[in-house]
């Protein structure tokens, strides 16, 4: 699989789990999903990019919320 594929897929994901679950930290996220660092921060910037989540800032690192 490409790495486009990939982050979009991995995009996919990650906006189910903020519909699922609700806000999430990047930790959090990123073991629910067994994912990489690197991928996890891809597929989040794309979100981003498209205007589906907010990234706010959280005591620790950040937190990533559906729009």
């Amino acid at each position: 699989m490409d790495i486009k594929a990939e982050v979009g897929e991995t995009a996919g994901k990650i906006w189910h789990l903020l519909e699922r679950e609700g806000p999430q930290t990047l930790a959090q996220a990123k073991k629910k999903l067994n994912l990489t660092g690197d991928l996890l921060d891809f597929a989040v910037g794309w979100l981003a990019r498209e205007g589906k989540v907010d990234i706010v800032r959280d005591k620790k690192g950040f937190r990533v919320r559906l729009k």
